[in-house]
């Protein structure tokens, strides 16, 4: 927009899309990534498929020239990623999961708790749910721990563990 031969700038953040992600890649990754764009891990949210694989990773920028940085970032460091514009409706829509872990599960909320058991988590956040898959539905569990760190210490301790003689497969969601 030009007025009186000034151009006005539109303040406020600015949405992106990252794909080419892996189940790997953290948050971590791409703030080092797009270095110089004013970034923190509350700017991110993790988009998943319904299996909870990442497909994709929402970026919030605080300004137009933080997203034109990581543009010009990513075209320098060779493309590994690639990011699109996004909006802001797609930004409220991701559902950020900071400090959950997803266990595939064939068991009740005190099975789960007691394979849990030494590991700090919010009890009463405890969703568990059928996913269906090529093989027959599978139930799973969410649970929220108070921080990433705690979510990493579960799954350092009890990522494939026996819960009802079933090994369990544990999965941080960012």
């Amino acid at each position: 927009m030009v007025l009186k031969g000034r151009e006005i700038k539109p303040k406020g953040s600015v949405y992106g899309r990252v794909s080419n992600i892996t189940k790997f890649t953290t948050k971590s990754d791409i703030i080092n990534f797009l270095e110089g764009c004013n970034l923190d891990p509350r700017n991110l949210k993790v988009e998943y498929t319904r299996t909870y694989l990442p497909k994709s990773m929402m970026v919030e920028f605080p300004s137009r020239a933080a997203y034109d940085a990581a543009v010009k970032s990513i075209n320098r460091k060779g493309r590994l990623f690639n990011m699109i514009k996004a909006d802001k409706a797609q930004w409220d829509i991701t559902a950020p999961y900071d400090g959950k872990a997803g266990i595939p599960r064939n068991a009740l909320i005190d099975d789960v708790e007691r394979f849990l058991s030494g590991c700090q988590y919010d009890s009463s956040s405890i969703q568990m749910f059928v996913r269906p898959t090529d093989q027959g539905p599978i139930r799973m569990a969410l649970v929220r721990f108070p921080s990433q760190a705690l979510a990493m210490h579960a799954y350092i301790t009890k990522n494939r563990g026996f819960c009802l003689n079933n090994q369990i497969t544990l999965q941080v969601l960012h």
